[in-house]
């Protein structure tokens, strides 16, 4: 071999060092990017769920539950369907009509059991918002809970059709004529 063919082949070398440390540069720069934003990801996550899991055990009753009224509200504002029926059945309990607001949004919940909380939390506090929700509710899977509920529709319309569904539909009805409310309880 000549010289000049070592000096092209120490050049191609070269240069295959300098192409190949680019390529691993990039390589490096795109799994430095993956793990970097999979650490984030799982940073959010975390604090996530330690929110959620703070917001059960403030809730949690059973335990000696201590949360404020203002705490309770701001669960209203989870997206976590266990903090939200805690919190709704917390303000309940409590009668404090602090997140009245929020709950009346909360009867549009798709939610089997966020929106029944709901309405029972404002049948509890007095808000006539809930009844028809109340009504609908009537034939709710929560069956243990029909004696509240029944007291709250009592109490709000001062009526009695006890667990009759088709009576107090046609009471409603017959008192808000137009009205296009669905009783049908949906399940989802």
């Amino acid at each position: 071999m000549t010289h000049r063919q070592m000096e092209r082949q120490g050049r191609l070398r070269w240069l295959t060092l300098v192409v190949m440390s680019s390529k691993r540069k990039r390589l490096l720069v795109i799994i430095g990017g993956t793990v970097g934003c999979l650490y984030i990801v799982g940073y959010l996550v975390s604090r996530h769920l330690e929110k959620v899991v703070t917001a059960l055990d403030t809730l949690d009753i059973t335990q000696g539950g201590h949360a404020t009224i203002e705490q309770l509200v701001s669960y209203l504002d989870y997206s976590n369907i266990l903090v939200l029926k805690g919190a709704l059945s917390e303000l309940e309990f409590r009668r404090s009509d602090a997140g009245r607001e929020r709950a009346a949004q909360l009867l549009q919940h798709r939610d089997l059991y966020v929106w029944y909380c709901a309405s029972l939390y404002l049948g509890a506090i007095g808000d006539q918002r809930s009844v028809p929700y109340l009504i609908r509710g009537l034939d709710h899977l929560a069956w243990r809970h029909r004696p509240k509920l029944l007291g709250y529709l009592r109490s709000l319309t001062h009526q009695d059709f006890g667990e009759n569904k088709d009576a107090w539909i046609q009471w409603w009805t017959s008192q808000h004529p137009g009205s296009s409310f669905d009783f049908t309880t949906k399940r989802t």
